[in-house]
């Protein structure tokens, strides 16, 4: 029988980053990019694929099935899709303005061992560029590392890398496949109104391309172990509550495991009055 080979997108990259610093779960790494348990979209998520969709016509590459809006018994969309209805005018006017045209939507990269899926290759003046289309409610947050302050999205030594890696790895994939650079443009909409819309153009410093293949080939081995050796689980309260396997995860913990910190146990670590 043939061992099924696995492939490395940006997303799955992320979770054994997460999983290598024991802020994510084995179990469920595994359960998800490994034996492709398909898990039911949280509310943020189905209402970012059905945006996604209105806006380019492209199904979501983990579950192709046209996304269906949420409606109120009237019949009428509920109001958090009737404002995504309007920011995918909004998509549209901006695709008029600057003259875009769509050549593809959901295009599929693939070299090697290394995939990804940009939303949109569009094209401009002759230049064909990627477009990743984000919705959320963070739109103007500066803390969270999900959150699109543009001023924060990379200053400093913490860039958000859960936000900024998949610009590297889009446009290092197309690098790879057509032997060019290619820019990349976050399209960003907020979930809270019908109005906050920014496009966010990534610069990319050429030397990362080198860091994130190797990056590539560390995260690509650290699978395969994993998959042959077992992953750990990394039970915790919060963790566990929140996961789609806990009903019959024999890992899960329902009280806290006990954590201990040391406290002057070395030197003398408070100041005496």
């Amino acid at each position: 029988m043939t061992e099924k080979k696995h492939t490395l997108s940006q997303s799955l990259l992320k979770a054994l980053m997460k999983y290598a610093e024991k802020k994510e779960c084995g179990l469920k790494v595994e359960a998800q990019y490994i034996d492709g348990f398909k898990t039911e979209s949280t509310t943020a998520q189905a209402l970012g694929n059905w945006f996604e969709y209105i806006c380019t016509g492209a199904l979501p590459p983990y579950n192709p099935i046209i996304p269906q809006p949420k409606t109120l018994q009237s019949g009428k969309l509920a109001v958090a899709y009737q404002r995504m209805e309007e920011q995918a005018k909004n998509f549209k006017k901006a695709i008029d303005y600057y003259k875009i045209k769509i050549l593809h939507a959901g295009y599929d990269m693939k070299f090697g061992d290394y995939t990804g899926t940009a939303d949109i290759i569009g094209e401009v003046d002759g230049r064909k560029v990627i477009i990743d289309i984000k919705s959320t409610g963070l739109f103007d947050d500066k803390w969270s590392d999900f959150g699109w302050n543009t001023e924060h999205l990379a200053a400093g030594f913490r860039p958000k890398v859960n936000l900024l890696i998949q610009a590297l790895h889009y446009t290092w994939l197309w690098k790879k496949i057509h032997g060019e650079v290619i820019d990349f443009y976050f399209w960003v909409f907020s979930t809270q109104n019908t109005h906050d819309f920014k496009i966010i153009k990534v610069n990319i410093d050429p030397d990362l391309y080198d860091e994130h293949e190797q990056d590539l080939r560390t995260g690509l081995d650290f699978l395969h172990h994993n998959i042959n050796n077992g992953f750990k689980a990394y039970p915790g309260i919060s963790r566990c509550a929140k996961c789609f396997l806990k009903d019959n995860c024999k890992s899960k913990v329902d009280v806290p495991v006990v954590q201990t910190v040391d406290f002057g146990s070395t030197e003398k670590n408070y100041v005496s009055i």
